[in-house]
């Protein structure tokens, strides 16, 4: 790593004055007007150093005082080597100095007036450098015009859009380039979850966003998610629902659907559950799991040989039929857990005296509860209660918390 014997003396005086401020426990700051000028401050700071970095690194590239120094083949070696810059951004440091001599000589005068941000330059080199070179000048005076009043992302987006216009073909190419790079892998983990990876294009990540944006919302006070949780229960919401749809391809003579198998017809019996096509082979679901799942799923009992060889099929039972779904769906209007407004699309049909403590499959045993709900249930220690024995979940219904608190929910009706 490259230490010069001495820094310049502004320049010494200055970092020991930045590193100092960083030492400090607490900034010398008592009121949020205090606080939040700092940050600007501080802000405004790096923006500058960013300004000024430019300006050096232009003038040691101009100068190859990389090569003179320490023999590097470019500033970009240079900057990896002796300073420890990442490749990728010691090739832009590299190339945002350079144009900063032409392209971007306006852009970098703002910056180092503090009236744009170095985000915002950085934006404008990236948004016109696949230009048409005849193309690039107008094109950053109309991005910097923006900057000056608008935030990052409107930069960004506004050169997107420069670049369809000015270039549809470049921009046509870039767009396959991406929707060839998308790819999506389930990779199972030692301890039973999977993590997912993956890349989507600009038009995929849209729909996605799209389809995710109504589980971003919390459900109510007591649902602690975080974003990233609720997100990734969103996604198998859409998933489940997808699954009951009619366009869905059928494989093998059916829709796919979970699988769960059980050592005994009766799901209740609180044994654990086998998931046949969990990724990388089979995986034991908590019997909690699979109580809540066989809420609402089809139950077909299996008859095994000794050897666990299946011998004989029985006819299924338990699950709501599409009718009493429907009828569900119009009394409750949505999830029934207070506060709520999870649609019926996204929830499950939960028998409040569960099927194998002998409770019906009915109107009056069932609520619709979003995943999120459902599992509070099941493994979240909440509990239901009628208080009308005679409409039962037709009437009113108390939800118990594991510390006694209690919610009451009434059916919306049609």
């Amino acid at each position: 790593m490259y230490r010069p014997n001495a820094l310049p003396a502004p320049l010494a005086a200055v970092v020991e004055q930045v590193r100092a401020w960083a030492r400090l426990d607490d900034l010398p700051a008592s009121t949020p007007d205090e606080r939040a000028a700092w940050v600007a401050g501080l802000q405004q700071l790096s923006d500058a150093v960013a300004a000024a970095t430019l300006s050096a690194v232009s003038a040691f590239d101009a100068a190859g005082d990389g090569e003179v120094l320490h023999g590097a083949a470019s500033t970009a070696s240079w900057l990896r080597g002796a300073l420890g810059v990442a490749p990728g951004e010691a090739s832009e440091r590299v190339r945002m100095a350079r144009r900063s001599r032409d392209l971007l000589a306006q852009p970098v005068d703002q910056l180092r007036a503090g009236t744009v941000t170095y985000d915002h330059v950085r934006a404008i080199e990236r948004s016109t450098r696949f230009l048409p070179a005849e193309q690039q000048e107008q094109a950053v005076d109309l991005l910097l015009d923006l900057a000056t009043v608008a935030p990052v992302a409107d930069v960004r987006n506004a050169g997107r859009h420069l670049r369809f216009v000015c270039d549809p073909d470049g921009s046509l190419a870039d767009t396959e380039r991406q929707f060839d790079r998308r790819y999506l892998t389930l990779a199972p983990l030692m301890d039973g979850m999977t993590a997912v990876e993956g890349l989507l294009d600009l038009e995929s990540a849209a729909l996605m966003t799209a389809a995710l944006e109504p589980f971003l919302v919390p459900t109510g006070p007591e649902d602690v998610r975080t974003a990233a949780q609720r997100r990734a229960d969103g996604l198998v919401d859409v998933v489940r629902a997808s699954c009951d749809h009619r366009l869905l391809p059928v494989v093998g003579g059916e829709r796919p659907h979970l699988q769960v198998l059980v050592a005994t017809p009766d799901a209740g019996s609180m044994l654990p559950g086998l998931l046949p096509r969990a990724p990388g082979g089979p995986a034991i679901l908590h019997p909690v799991g699979v109580t809540r799942v066989s809420c609402d799923a089809q139950v077909l009992p299996v008859l095994l040989d000794g050897f666990g060889v299946p011998t004989a099929l029985g006819r299924t039972r338990r699950v709501f039929s599409a009718d009493q779904r429907r009828l569900l769906a119009l009394r409750d209007g949505h999830c029934r857990f207070p506060g709520c407004s999870r649609a019926p699309a996204y929830t499950d049909a939960h028998h409040v005296v569960t099927w194998s403590e002998g409770g019906a499959t009915d109107i009056d045993n069932a609520a619709l509860l979003c995943r999120f709900h459902h599992r509070l249930v099941h493994e979240g220690g909440w509990s239901i209660s009628c208080s009308d024995p005679v409409r039962r979940t037709n009437g009113p219904i108390t939800f118990t918390g594991p510390r006694g608190q209690q919610m009451d929910s009434s059916p919306r009706g049609p």
